[in-house]
């Protein structure tokens, strides 16, 4: 039984959503030959649309501290952003919204998640 009453949040928690990691000039006080140089030093770069992995032994922490819970990940098959995992107390499934939310994990995997703050939970 499915119960799409939690989102999770995938991102490190010390980078807030749409706040780039990377600063590079500013239009103010930046002559176009600026430009120009920054934009062919970009070329064939891609920005990356998903958060780095956490490192092992934050993984590790966070499930010994309960702040992190794992599980498989279940897609859903007629509606792709949508995926769930087996909340711990098996009763209800954790939904995660959205293709970004997955971090680029797919079908069966092993996955951790941490949960939003549940303000921000769907149900």
């Amino acid at each position: 039984m499915n119960h799409p009453d939690y989102k999770l949040n995938l991102r490190s928690p010390g980078t807030p959503r749409g706040v780039s990691s990377v600063v590079g000039p500013s239009a103010v006080g930046a002559s176009p030959g600026d430009k120009k140089s920054k934009n062919k030093s970009m070329r064939g770069k891609k920005k990356s649309i998903f958060e780095t992995y956490m490192s092992k032994e934050d993984v590790s922490e966070g499930l010994k501290r309960g702040t992190l819970i794992q599980g498989v990940l279940r897609i859903n098959p007629k509606k792709f952003h949508e995926a769930f995992i087996p909340s711990p107390d098996g009763d209800r499934d954790i939904f995660i919204d959205g293709v970004v939310a997955r971090n680029r994990a797919l079908n069966g995997d092993l996955v951790v998640v941490k949960l939003l703050p549940e303000d921000q939970w769907k149900s």
